[in-house]
């Protein structure tokens, strides 16, 4: 049994898809480059099932005590200079695991996040335990189990979130922000759930199963 599958198992019979607290969530980085890059903000979207509360949402710049390469300022518009008063990298995970609590986190290619993530509270002593839905594989289960087309085979491949939000006509609005993303994602986690329903899967056990990380 996996590790991610392990930790699921803590919340079998705790109910539906759409009673479940849901964290969706997205981080922008200070570059690409895995060895060296730091965080830089990061904000969350809570949901209860399909439910998108108002008011419950998590967004923090951090200073991450590097400079910012150019080529990346020009994808997330936060500069150096932008974030030299922003909020210390402890007190950002501190506030974010409150945050998110037990909520089953939900991303788009959520490896990204939890691999920063995971990188920078080895060095504050915070710890990572939620288990995790990547929307990205999510999409390609549904695909997969809908209407054959001749172009499917592209479509499996087509997975950035713009194309996947047109797929499930949600409206694209500031890209590469931390929280209009989260918040974007969220849009598309409301509609998969409805399709997850509709093939028969409706418990988080199944999901994990599907596209746990």
């Amino acid at each position: 049994m996996t590790a991610w599958l392990k930790r699921a198992s803590r919340t079998e019979g705790k109910g539906t898809l759409l009673v479940q607290r849901f964290v969706v969530l997205d981080t922008e980085l200070t570059s690409l480059d895995r060895r060296t890059n730091r965080l830089l903000s990061i904000g969350a979207i809570a949901m209860r099932g399909t439910s998108i509360p108002l008011g419950e949402q998590f967004y923090r710049v951090v200073n991450p005590r590097v400079s910012i390469p150019q080529e990346t300022v020009v994808i997330h518009k936060l500069r150096t200079q932008d974030v030299q008063v922003a909020n210390p990298l402890e007190e950002t995970l501190d506030d974010f695991c409150k945050f998110i609590d037990t909520a089953v986190l939900v991303g788009h290619f959520v490896n990204i996040e939890l691999k920063i993530l995971n990188k920078e509270m080895a060095t504050t002593g915070h710890k990572l335990e939620n288990v995790a839905i990547d929307t990205a594989r999510v999409h390609q289960w549904i695909l997969r189990h809908g209407t054959y087309s001749e172009d499917l085979s592209m479509k499996l491949e087509q997975l950035d979130l713009p194309t996947v939000a047109r797929f499930y006509s949600v409206e694209v609005d500031n890209l590469h922000h931390a929280l209009a993303d989260a918040f974007l994602t969220a849009r598309i986690w409301q509609k998969m759930l409805y399709a997850l329903e509709a093939r028969g899967v409706d418990t988080l056990p199944e999901v994990l199963r599907i596209a746990g990380v």
